[in-house]
């Protein structure tokens, strides 16, 4: 039997997420990104300027920690004004939670570097080795 899809199906489509302990710190429910949310995400990803793509990469694994990181209470843990110091955590305790947000919000492995294979002009190499994420969001301290 044949199952069709209904407006009222997509708008009640819950957002995927899972729960997380980390070792360091407990326990964190991540969250996938809306497609608003990652278009958002996305469009500070590559910017065209004069017809030149440019990635950029500023930030990334912060901001994307930013929206997908909740409490108990499915509450986003960090505002715009904590990516600066979410830019400190380090990597060993980050990579992981990055990981399962980068599968919740459906990004492919390798998205973000073939962007910034086929970018004309990407930011400067350091940054481009993140695997999936991108710019700090505009207005958003450091």
């Amino acid at each position: 039997m044949e199952t069709w899809a209904t407006k009222e199906g997509f708008f009640k489509c819950p957002v995927p997420r899972e729960r997380k302990t980390v070792p360091q710190l407990g326990d964190i429910w991540i969250y996938g990104l809306t497609s608003g949310q990652k278009d958002e995400y996305e469009n500070n990803v590559v910017s065209v300027k004069a017809g030149t793509r440019q990635v950029k990469l500023t930030n990334a694994r912060a901001v994307l920690m930013q929206l997908t990181i909740h409490d108990q209470h499915g509450k986003r843990l960090f505002g715009e004004k904590d990516i600066g110091r979410l830019c400190m955590v380090p990597a060993k305790v980050s990579d992981p939670i990055l990981d399962i947000a980068r599968k919740l919000s459906g990004m492919a492995t390798g998205e973000i570097e073939e962007l910034v294979k086929n970018s004309d002009s990407p930011e400067s190499g350091a940054e481009e080795s993140d695997s999936g994420s991108g710019s700090q969001k505009p207005g958003a301290g450091q």
